[in-house]
């Protein structure tokens, strides 16, 4: 089964954000492990092609002792790691196919899938007495509504971020993805990156939302910048000791 507890800050539901990882696992031609819960060994295989418009996903079958296997499955149980990221997600409709002449697994894209990094696993906490922000555009402009809000991190990782909104009125929902956001480092600079809200509640003992958030397509120019922030916090909290 996939991870539980705090691997689900990983979990992605944006549709356009499952076509992009599953696209670039198959660019990479990385290796799948499907769990098919018989209790024998894995059956392995690759993406070999994606339909957006149907929204379904083949597999390659291999031998027919897999393909008997699969077919069987009440549930299959996915994971591949592609450099080093661990992708996870589940089906439980799998059917014969045939493209290009070969025959496939083919299964309906995932509603949502795992995407963990083990260097993401370490967060560090912003310090209030010198605050980092975050200026998130909105994408539907309402009167009354700025067309962008700023709000301040609470904690930051090379996964995601956590947010402090003390004062907008908009409500942040699950699964919304926010472009272009702009979170402003000190002594690093401004890095850009697309946010996907994660989870999203209300702290009864101070005002405001806390929102957790993964990022989407980071390019690596911003993870880098994410990285040097988190070693600055990190020194400076070691020479405090």
């Amino acid at each position: 089964m996939p991870e539980q507890g705090d691997n689900e800050s990983y979990r992605i539901y944006s549709g356009t954000g499952i076509l992009s990882i599953l696209k670039s696992v198959m660019r990479t031609g990385s290796l799948l492990t499907c769990q098919c819960g018989d209790g024998k060994d894995p059956v392995l295989t690759t993406i070999i092609d994606i339909d957006a418009e149907q929204r379904t996903l083949a597999l390659d079958c291999g031998s027919d002792d897999a393909l008997g296997r699969v077919l069987k499955a009440e549930k299959l149980n996915i994971t591949t790691f592609p450099d080093g990221v661990k992708i996870q997600f589940e089906c439980d409709d799998v059917e014969k196919a045939r493209i290009n002449g070969r025959d496939v697994f083919l299964m309906p894209v995932p509603e949502t899938l795992l995407r963990i990094q083990k260097r993401e696993y370490f967060r560090a906490s912003v310090p209030e007495i010198v605050p980092a922000k975050c200026i998130i555009p909105l994408p539907v402009r309402k009167r009354d509504v700025p067309p962008a809000v700023e709000v301040a991190l609470h904690d930051i990782s090379r996964g995601g971020v956590a947010i402090i909104d003390t004062h907008s009125a908009i409500e942040f929902k699950e699964g919304v993805i926010y472009r272009d956001c702009l979170m402003e480092l000190p002594g690093v600079g401004a890095a850009r990156a697309n946010l996907q809200v994660c989870d999203a509640s209300r702290d009864f003992r101070q005002p405001g939302q806390r929102i957790r958030c993964v990022y989407v397509d980071p390019q690596e120019y911003m993870l880098s910048m994410v990285q040097r922030y988190i070693n600055r916090l990190e020194l400076e909290r070691n020479r405090v000791r």
